[in-house]
């Protein structure tokens, strides 16, 4: 959604039934890092909310900033 603001806002939700509070702040440490180093893909300012609804480890992690990657991109066409 765009803002008005000159910066992007971005929040993340996770469900407390995913794992345990240090697996889930790991999610939301990479999730924020991944979007602070890849924020200028999306030239308008907008907010964005991440829900996680399924857990993943570390492994697993690039396929899913992989995703994230592509759905950024994706904001920026529509």
């Amino acid at each position: 959604m765009k803002n008005e603001f000159p910066f992007h806002r971005f929040a993340i939700s996770i469900n407390r039934k995913i794992d345990n509070a240090v697996h889930r702040n790991y999610i939301k440490r990479r999730m924020k890092e991944f979007f602070r180093l890849n924020q200028h893909l999306v030239k308008e300012k907008h907010d964005l909310w991440i829900v996680v609804k399924k857990s993943f480890d570390r492994k697993n992690a690039v396929k899913i900033e992989q995703l994230f990657l592509n759905t950024l991109v994706e904001i920026d066409y529509q």
